[in-house]
């Protein structure tokens, strides 16, 4: 199955709000929202977590519990983006890095630009060992990979005539590519930075 990069447009300052607001309205908000159910549904703990996030309550639960309640604050409290997409981890982030160079001589590392190594955590979050990853891209690293990306451009029909012809791994490369562009510009324009995370 793999793994897969989603993303919300966020007010970081609202995001960070959350925790330890000890907002009881907002916690029920939460739990009701579909995603956030979905992964409570699928491990209890996960609203534990939520509770902890919200209430302040020190962390005593494996990072990732926290991780999950965290998409689903993201999910309730931030935009869905124009491209509700995900991009495959490890074979279209390969794809994207292929293609832009293959055809526009641009050497991209797609997933270093979506998770850098040297990424700070703006978020009270515990230590999450592997997944869900999770990444904040601010106004500067929204331009930065607007820019990386300024050349390439394709549009639907020519999209979907690689997807329908011999062409379809590079139809998946710029389906992904045109979606990051048009939400990357959607956040510009709209003063949010944006949330990505991996599982």
């Amino acid at each position: 199955m793999g793994y897969y990069i989603f993303t919300y447009g966020v007010k970081t300052p609202e995001i960070k709000a959350v925790f330890g607001s000890k907002d009881e309205a907002l916690l029920q908000k939460v739990k009701a929202n579909d995603v956030f159910e979905n992964y409570a549904e699928q491990n209890q703990e996960t609203s534990q977590a939520l509770i902890d996030i919200i209430k302040g309550n020190p962390y005593t639960l494996e990072g990732y519990h926290y991780g999950y309640a965290f998409i689903g604050i993201c999910a309730t409290l931030g935009e869905t983006l124009p491209k509700t997409q995900e991009i495959k981890l490890g074979y279209i982030t390969e794809v994207i890095n292929e293609t832009v160079a293959e055809d526009y001589d641009i050497e991209i590392d797609i997933e270093t630009e979506l998770f850098p190594a040297d990424y700070a955590d703006p978020f009270p979050l515990p230590l999450i060992a592997d997944f869900p990853m999770i990444d904040l891209l601010d106004k500067k690293r929204l331009e930065h990979i607007a820019s990386l990306f300024a050349k390439v451009h394709k549009t639907e029909d020519e999209i979907e005539a690689m997807l329908d012809g011999d062409d379809d791994e590079k139809g998946f490369a710029y389906e992904a590519i045109m979606g990051l562009k048009e939400n990357i510009d959607f956040c510009l324009k709209n003063d949010l930075d944006m949330v990505v995370f991996c599982h």
